[in-house]
């Protein structure tokens, strides 16, 4: 038994015809009667005696008939329910993400985003952008944030926001904090790389192909957190996008430095299933990261200008 065999059902006992009742729902007359005819065999019941004039119910058809309109009534409550609850926002989330912005722009927005929407199950993945597109394309994820364009048929891409890459070392280094530096000019330095899954590694290892960074050690460490600690307490430094390091600025743990040579970008992608296009939920926090990731990039900005770190030092003294 299911849902079109009890509408069914019901518009022939209201109707007390069938041939009204298949006008009434749309269908043709012996699709309803062969619905009926199920319907009373999965019942082992007679449910209506056929005449000339049309089908009177029997005295189980009364009886099945006040159960059938109470299960379309709870039908049509949930449904009800549901619409209102959509338009709250409310389901299922599963979000990927590159470390660069699980570490530096989700803690500014998920906090909010989950006080406002509390009917959303969010879970965040973590991954390096091949991993996650592999991820997207199999509709693991709703959607993910990547930083290298995938080339897929089946995927939906839209860019986010841009920024530069710096150069990132702790505080033995001798570079001055927040002055720009021409990679080639430098000294032999020690690099930490990201591991091969990283779409930043080959852009790095180009420049290291054709001398625009002279390198004295290579170090590879496969993971963001592990990788700055182990800059942070050493002589060893990263190229990295500025997100990376923006809430970090205006202490003493990095030593920062904006790269004017070679000319280092990096974009952030948003990509999802075209087959799947955003919900409510989705969309609520695609936007609220693209513009915390819009704002670092204003306040990098501001860093290099002088303005921000002016700025900080005023709100500390009040």
């Amino acid at each position: 038994m299911d849902l079109r065999q009890i509408r069914s059902f019901i518009a022939v006992y209201e109707e007390g015809s069938i041939n009204r009742a298949a006008a009434r729902l749309h269908c043709a007359q012996p699709s309803l009667s062969l619905q009926l005819r199920n319907l009373e065999e999965s019942l082992s019941i007679k449910l209506f005696e056929r005449h000339a004039r049309g089908a009177r119910p029997t005295a189980a058809a009364r009886r099945f008939y006040e159960h059938c309109t109470a299960i379309l009534g709870e039908v049509k409550n949930a449904e009800q329910h549901m619409l209102a609850w959509s338009r709250e926002i409310a389901g299922a989330l599963t979000v990927g993400l590159i470390p660069t912005v699980t570490k530096s722009v989700l803690p500014q927005v998920l906090p909010d985003y989950t006080e406002r929407l509390p009917n959303v199950d969010i879970r965040v993945v973590e991954a390096f952008s091949g991993t996650l597109t592999d991820w997207v394309v199999s509709g693991e994820l709703d959607f993910a944030i990547v930083t290298k364009p995938p080339s897929h048929e089946g995927l939906s891409l839209r860019a986010l926001s841009a920024e530069p890459m710096a150069l990132v070392s702790g505080a033995k280094s001798e570079l001055s904090h927040l002055t720009p530096v021409s990679l080639p000019k430098l000294p032999p330095i020690k690099l930490v790389l990201p591991s091969q899954q990283h779409s930043l590694r080959g852009m790095i290892e180009d420049y290291i192909r054709v001398g625009s960074i002279a390198i004295e050690r290579l170090l590879e460490i496969d993971g963001l957190y592990g990788a700055l600690e182990f800059v942070h307490k050493s002589d060893w430094s990263a190229i990295l996008p500025v997100t990376t390091v923006i809430g970090d600025i205006a202490s003493s743990k990095f030593v920062v430095n904006p790269i004017i040579e070679p000319a280092t970008k990096v974009e952030y992608y948003l990509i999802h299933q075209t087959q799947r296009p955003l919900l409510h939920a989705s969309r609520k926090l695609v936007g609220q990261l693209e513009d915390a990731l819009k704002r670092s990039a204003t306040e990098w900005s501001d860093w290099q200008d002088g303005t921000a770190g002016s700025a900080k030092q005023r709100a500390a003294a009040e």
